[in-house]
């Protein structure tokens, strides 16, 4: 019984909501700006560039060369330093091993300056190749300079990080 009334007021409220309220409703008619095309018609792709001028891609594979040959000196240097670095750990501060890996450090940071010049270099020719493109209308050269940066970016990346894990060793 104590569930009667409780049911009648849910059937009442619910019933009530499919009501007809007197009023102005909007209509459903289609409204002027629904029958506009979304996509402009008269807008023209831009041509996608598949390769870069002959002198942008000469200076990019140099600049790519240049920052490979740095980083294989890099590496090849490298095992030699942390050696020297590992041994020079708890020695005291200006003391002959100390620095030697100091020493060491500066040698392999100026084996890779070159790949960090590259990576400056890299990012000149991208800014050239995008005002290029902004001014012509033409995508794609970009992001052809922007595959071989990423690749030159992890390698200074990956060095900075040898180099820094090296230098909080000897402090």
């Amino acid at each position: 019984m104590k569930k009667l009334p409780a049911l009648v007021a849910i059937v009442t409220v619910t019933l009530s909501g499919c009501a007809m309220q007197q009023g102005d409703f909007p209509s459903l008619q289609k409204r002027p700006y629904e029958d506009v095309a979304v996509v402009d018609e008269s807008a023209v792709p831009a041509p996608i560039t598949v390769s870069l001028p002959a002198e942008l891609q000469s200076n990019l594979n140099a600049a790519v060369t240049k920052s490979a040959a740095a980083h294989k000196q890099f590496q090849a240097k490298l095992p030699g330093v942390k050696k020297r670095v590992d041994a020079a750990r708890n020695a005291a501060v200006s003391s002959e091993s100390w620095v030697a890996a100091h020493m060491e450090l500066a040698a392999l940071e100026m084996l890779r300056s070159p790949s960090v010049e590259a990576l400056a270099d890299i990012d000149a020719l991208y800014r050239t190749q995008l005002e290029r493109e902004s001014a012509e209308g033409q995508t794609g050269g970009t992001d052809i300079i922007a595959g071989q940066r990423n690749a030159v970016q992890a390698q200074v990346a990956r060095q900075q990080t040898d180099m820094d894990a090296m230098t909080s060793r000897l402090r």
